[in-house]
């Protein structure tokens, strides 16, 4: 539920309140190793319920300046999980902590010229769990020209630790409450070129330097996996893409991202289920006077290192959709997903009995949404 509303040509409000919930219900039959024969059933079950609400003030300042600032909170006041033998009934793990978190923050456009602006942000997260965590941000965003924008962007994230990572143990697996949050210094420069009105090129060059990364590790003590702030890991790349849209409604566009990743200090030549190129292209044609489209997407994944040293093999596979908004309030679709059934893998984690993890081929999707 959210709610926003002017005061006036300078003042604004937005609030929101909301709830959800996720659900996970897993049964997994195994067999012992003291047996051959017996086939145990393993449930696991996850649970989680949260409220929470948000506000902002928004106040249009002398020279071209708009001040936000605004406050958030949120209550987990529900985070079950479990995981337990049905027969014969044995329990493993059983879970219940809550956690909150509230955070304030501050945001400050100024219109240094008529091409140039400034964006300055800065918000402040604390969380019951591990503490506190303060993000600044900055943009300049310079337009020499009509068509031609350029943007040196930075900023500090994090990502905090879920229940899962902190709390999660059962057979071959052990918790580690005291994970920290992993975060992220990003620098970014980008060129935005329009070519008329309908062609677009976008060049990004960026630069990820990445702290208290959290993966899974094997325990050397006891072999059990375990959820660990890994060292620094650096990311770097390059990202273009250019995309045309045409009044007719047909649309095209093509994009490549070359990166690599790699963990400070390590000898490896970068790390697992990280691609060093990333291509799409797509194509989306009207058909029916713009009520019925078809489009098509077309990715590329270069080969990625495994989490044993090997190498998951590079693949290309095709999307194809028909879109169809004919009938009032409603939009159907259709999909094929990997249209062509090419047989390709991704790396399995650390846990994981299979080094790649075969995917499903070709599949297919109906899709019915209703407006009101």
């Amino acid at each position: 539920m959210a709610y926003e509303h002017k005061f006036g040509s300078d003042w604004g409000f937005m609030g929101r309140l909301y709830y959800d919930n996720y659900h996970y219900d897993g049964f997994y039959p195994y067999v012992p190793a003291s047996s051959e024969s017996v086939t145990v059933l393993n449930r696991d079950v996850s649970d989680g319920q949260w409220w929470g609400a948000e506000f902002a003030l928004s106040k249009q300042l002398v020279h071209n300046q708009t001040l936000i600032v605004g406050a958030e909170y949120r209550d987990n006041f529900r985070q079950h999980q479990m995981n337990y033998d049905k027969q014969p009934y044995f329990p493993y793990f059983n879970s219940e902590p809550s956690s909150n978190l509230w955070a304030v923050y501050a945001q400050d456009e100024i219109r240094l010229r008529r091409s140039l602006t400034l964006n300055l942000g800065l918000r402040h997260d604390q969380y019951s769990t591990f503490g506190g965590t303060t993000s600044p941000r900055a943009a300049l965003i310079y337009r020499p020209l009509e068509n031609t924008t350029l943007k040196l962007l930075y900023g500090q994230s994090f990502r905090a630790p879920n229940a899962y990572e902190l709390y999660y143990a059962s057979y071959g697996q052990e918790a580690n409450p005291q994970l920290r949050p992993e975060t992220v210094k990003t620098t970014e420069l980008v060129l935005e070129q329009y070519f008329r009105r309908d062609l677009r090129l976008l060049i990004s060059g960026y630069y990820y330097p990445i702290r208290n990364l959290i993966s899974q590790e094997t325990d050397p003590a006891n072999g059990s996996i375990v959820y660990m702030n890994r060292e620094q890991v650096q990311m770097r790349g390059v990202e273009i893409s250019l995309k045309k849209q045409s009044r007719a409604g047909l649309e095209a566009g093509a994009s490549f991202s070359f990166q690599r990743s790699i963990e400070a200090g390590s000898s490896r030549a970068g790390l697992s289920n990280s691609p060093h190129v990333l291509g799409q292209g797509t194509l989306s044609i009207p058909l029916l006077q713009k009520k019925l489209f078809a489009s098509m997407a077309l990715g590329y994944v270069s080969r990625r290192l495994t989490a044993t040293g090997n190498y998951a093999g590079a693949y290309a596979s095709p999307d194809i959709t028909l879109f169809s908004q004919v009938l009032r309030n409603w939009e159907v679709s259709a999909s094929l997903y990997d249209a062509f059934n090419q047989r390709y893998g991704d790396p399995g984690s650390v846990g994981d009995p299979e080094d790649l993890i075969i995917q499903d081929g070709r599949t297919f999707r109906l899709k019915f949404v209703y407006h009101f």
